[in-house]
């Protein structure tokens, strides 16, 4: 699981999800795949926002000793497909509420990458990584974020 913290002004936070499955090529250098979603939201009292960002992604992992709590920092590389639903509540001109929903409903997809910074304790796992999407239109959501991640991994021997 993931608390994502967007990286622009126009979303507030987020939750989400990842898989990661990884194979250990030596005792310090994992590669593997990720698949994350993560659902952005923000609201104030006239429009109520929800993004979400999918990415598909090569991982790089280098733990820097084999002991039992093992740091790590790491690159993934990927594509990101983007999307954002806008809720808009405004008053009709005969005095009754309407919701008028406006958005991109079609998923775009970007290249990014997501530099992470973490360890591993035994079989827990925490790390901090920013997702950085190029190529983002002008006007707009910033779909950029910092996740903080908590998981577990199975395999790999006793560590």
């Amino acid at each position: 699981m993931l608390y994502a913290i967007p990286g622009g002004d126009a979303l507030d936070a987020g939750v989400g999800y990842y898989l990661n499955p990884k194979y250990q090529i030596t005792d310090q250098i994992l590669l593997g795949a990720k698949v994350e979603g993560a659902v952005l939201a923000s609201a104030d009292e006239d429009a109520f926002d929800v993004s979400a960002v999918v990415s598909y992604a090569a991982t790089f992992d280098y733990y820097f000793n084999t002991n039992a709590f093992r740091p790590f920092v790491g690159m993934d590389a990927g594509i990101y497909s983007l999307g954002t639903i806008e809720f808009d509540s405004s008053t009709a001109f005969g005095g009754g509420n309407t919701l008028d929903v406006t958005g991109d409903y079609d998923l775009r997809s970007k290249f990014g990458i997501a530099p992470k910074v973490g360890f591993s304790y035994g079989h827990f796992d925490m790390a901090l990584q920013y997702n950085l999407i190029f190529g983002q239109e002008e006007g707009y959501d910033d779909y950029n974020y910092m996740s903080v991640k908590l998981g577990f991994h199975f395999g790999g021997g006793k560590k």
